[in-house]
């Protein structure tokens, strides 16, 4: 599973990330780091951020396709961060089932947390977030508060796996009610679902081995018979 998140200077993208979706096994990808390596790796400039910008104008696919090819998203991983709709829309052809998840704070608490230059960056940043035609908020998945506690975004976390189980059951055909009261019942479904594919890849490899069985058996007969 992929998750990409979004969301201003001072959210606390990359602490949620460290803090929550790494106690669930989510392997955590600073996309700049990435691009930062990419960059001196290919050009051996220093200049990371404008290059990007570069290579984002020329072919954003094939940049974003080499950023995808360093992040192991067959696995769980979070990708930190996305700000343009643009580059969204490409990982999500490259990526159908990735998930975004956006990292909303308030201004008075982001406020508390900024940089120099932050707030000059953030308006920039809004203007990426429209610049592929659309809008990435309208993209987003999911919603975790930067300024709730800990434990409270532990659990909104842990409802947004249940919703994409449920989601997943859904695309399989499944009826599925995205509320609360049905919660029990989508995880016994999800449950079954589970055990009826260990059955038939279990029934598919006795099959597999009863035939070669049987080919043996009847290959010594013959030998046999020819004697």
């Amino acid at each position: 599973m992929l998750i990409a998140l979004t969301g201003l200077h001072g959210a606390g993208k990359s602490y949620f990330a460290n803090n929550i979706p790494s106690k669930y096994g989510f392997t955590i990808y600073n996309k700049k780091d990435i691009i930062r390596y990419i960059c001196k790796k290919e050009t051996n400039r220093d200049d990371w951020g404008q290059w990007y910008s570069e290579e984002l104008n020329k072919d954003g696919y094939k940049i974003t396709e080499t950023i995808l090819s360093y992040v192991d998203h067959e696995n769980d991983a979070i990708l930190d961060a996305v700000h343009s709709d643009f580059e969204w829309g490409i990982i999500s052809d490259i990526v159908p089932d990735a998930s975004l998840i956006g990292v909303i704070t308030p201004e008075f608490i982001r406020a508390q947390r900024r940089e120099d230059g932050d707030v000059e960056k953030d308006k920039k940043r809004i203007k990426y977030w429209h610049n592929g035609g659309g809008c990435l908020m309208t993209d987003l998945d999911w919603t975790i508060n930067g300024g709730a506690s800990l434990e409270f975004n532990e659990k909104a976390f842990e409802e947004f796996l249940q919703y994409v189980r449920r989601k997943q059951l859904a695309i399989q055909g499944h009826k599925v009610e995205f509320s609360d009261d049905k919660t029990e019942r989508i995880i016994e479904l999800m449950q079954e679902s589970d055990l009826l594919d260990k059955k038939i890849s279990s029934a598919n490899s006795l099959l597999s081995q009863y035939r070669q069985d049987i080919a043996l058996h009847q290959g010594g007969r013959q030998n046999d018979s020819e004697r």
